[in-house]
């Protein structure tokens, strides 16, 4: 329809010229029926091709978070959060503007050329030569400043990413901020950051700023070539001056498509560059997948008897974690693990639920090689509270069900139940919203005792065959933590639990305690038996008797 609108403008001018008085009502009435037109149809097309931008964009987003999801803990230990966020962000968007406006100019482009120039061709071959001279000088400056633009996107996505992660680390660890009085380092911090990313754009910007200057100088020269040459033959009676209009109509028409060429380059390095980037996390392997080949599961539920055959672990160019470590745990008793700093405790016991991937045939449960179990299955049998306590933004109830949502019966009784064992339920009385309390980022409005509390209320809740407490004690008192422990008496005694503590008074009625060092065990045995060997297991239990020895004494003379 766009087409269309010179053409009848030629007809129209040359009609009156003639003397041709109907042509004032007629073509003016065609004219305005293609616009109206042309109108509706750009609606649509537009619509339609931003629709699917959209789409493609929530396609695309979904997609990366459902790889992110099935990484493994190992790829985010060695990516930065922020950057990740921008990927999905920024990167994402890049991509929808790309698909979206850029396809659009792409098509309209080769429509508007390739009908234009058939046009341009019927009313004037020889004009239309050498208005198109100076065209074929587009590609070499669209290959000159293509890769320049690409390289400056990139850099501009990455330092967006850095600038990014920077915001992100320091709001989460504004309290050490603040408590280190180091704001105005890092206000200097980012407004370095900040400039590098500025001084990118700018860069970014004169590059895309003479590129666009070429494109509308070119078109400029085409329009005086026309007006000279199509003048003069307008003025020698070889061409009528409808025709003149059209040409310079379909003219005008070619140069905003040689305008959207700079535009479009522009965003296809900009959209070519964040693809990369999330190309390479599309590309980054996920964990190891979910065997579908449960024949090798034991028919009856799991019953939580854990063995470790000489099992040995490192970390991604890191020495091992753990060294040639057999330990056999029978089901439904307590396992107590205690050992220095860096022994290799939380190492052990983050194998169990693959949080990391431990070698073939080393870890198994119920006999089973955990590497042949369904990892939803195995994750469901296992209640995991790590010693890095993470709680979510909503409300307490939503923290200690997340991960059991049919837990709660309709009188509440399992979500009390759960709060009363990790002896939260007296902290919840004292809140005006009790289990709808929401805790904020992290759960910043408790303190860490109470965080702990929560994450083993959630553990508890699951009702899992295998109870894993990595350190879950150490942000509570000593006397908090054995009216846990007696709170749970019932409860672990009916399910396997191991217990990591550096405390030897929270794992002593164990029945079976492990110590390690090293990486490897080197003592396990009963409390007793332990203290019988006079072993390293010994001298901590005497260390730490000593301890409270000398604090009890120092609390009597403070009382006295």
């Amino acid at each position: 329809m766009g087409m269309a609108i010179p053409w009848l403008i030629k007809e129209g001018i040359d009609a009156i010229v003639q003397g041709q008085h109907s042509s004032l009502l007629k073509y003016p009435l065609l004219i305005l029926g293609a616009a109206v037109l042309q109108g509706l149809f750009r609606y649509l097309w537009r619509v339609n091709i931003h629709g699917f931008s959209r789409r493609s964009e929530s396609d695309l987003r979904d997609t990366v978070f459902r790889h992110l999801q099935q990484q493994p803990l190992s790829y985010f230990q060695r990516s930065k959060t922020g950057d990740l966020m921008s990927r999905l962000t920024n990167d994402v968007q890049a991509v929808r503007e790309l698909l979206g406006f850029g396809s659009l100019a792409v098509v309209d482009a080769a429509v508007v050329i390739s009908f234009s120039l058939s046009f341009m061709i019927i009313i004037d071959p020889w004009l239309t030569f050498w208005s198109l001279l100076v065209l074929p000088p587009i590609p070499i400056v669209v290959w000159l400043f293509g890769s320049q633009i690409f390289r400056w996107s990139r850099d501009v996505q990455e330092q967006l990413s850095s600038l990014s992660a920077y915001v992100q680390e320091n709001l989460s660890g504004i309290r050490v901020v603040q408590a280190y009085a180091q704001e105005e380092n890092q206000i200097g911090g980012f407004a370095a950051v900040s400039s590098e990313y500025m001084r990118r754009n700018l860069w970014l910007a004169t590059l895309w700023g003479v590129f666009w200057p070429l494109m509308r100088v070119l078109a400029g020269i085409a329009a005086a070539v026309v007006l000279w040459l199509g003048g003069r033959k307008v003025l020698q009676g070889s061409m009528t001056l409808g025709e003149f209009v059209a040409f310079n109509g379909y003219l005008g028409m070619l140069t905003w498509p040689l305008m959207a060429v700079g535009h479009v380059v522009n965003q296809y390095q900009r959209g070519t560059a964040a693809l990369s980037r999330i190309i390479e996390v599309l590309d980054a392997p996920v964990a190891p997948p979910y065997r579908q080949d449960v024949s090798a599961l034991p028919v009856d539920p799991v019953r939580g008897a854990i063995e470790f055959r000489d099992l040995s672990f490192a970390y991604e160019e890191h020495r091992f974690a753990l060294k040639k470590v057999s330990l056999t745990i029978p089901a439904g008793i307590t396992c107590g693990i205690v050992g220095e700093t860096g022994s290799g405790k939380s190492t052990l016991v983050n194998l169990l639920p693959r949080l990391f991937e431990p070698p073939d045939g080393t870890v198994f449960i119920d006999g089973v090689d955990i590497k042949k179990v369904p990892r939803g299955i195995l994750r469901e049998a296992i209640g995991f509270v790590s010693q890095d306590i993470f709680l979510f933004s909503g409300t307490v109830r939503q923290n200690i069900l997340f991960g059991c949502k049919d837990a709660e019966s309709e009188d509440g009784r399992a979500l009390e139940e759960s709060a009363q064992m990790a002896q939260l339920l007296p902290t919840l009385r004292q809140l005006a919203r009790g289990f709808d309390t929401v805790l904020g980022e992290r759960g910043v409005r408790f303190s860490g005792g109470q965080r702990q509390r929560t994450a083993l209320a959630r553990a508890i809740i699951k009702d899992p065959a295998i109870l894993v407490l990595d350190d879950a004690f150490s942000s509570i008192d000593t006397e908090t933590e054995e009216a846990i422990l007696n709170q749970l008496t019932g409860f672990i005694r009916r399910r396997t639990t191991l217990l990591i503590s550096h405390r030897v008074s929270t794992v002593q009625h164990a029945d079976l305690i492990v110590y390690m060092r090293d990486g490897g065990i080197i003592e396990q045995g009963k409390h007793e038996e332990l203290l019988a060997r006079k072993g390293a297991y010994y001298h901590l239990y005497q260390r730490q008797k000593l301890v409270r020895e000398v604090e009890e004494a120092k609390r009597t003379e403070a009382r006295g």
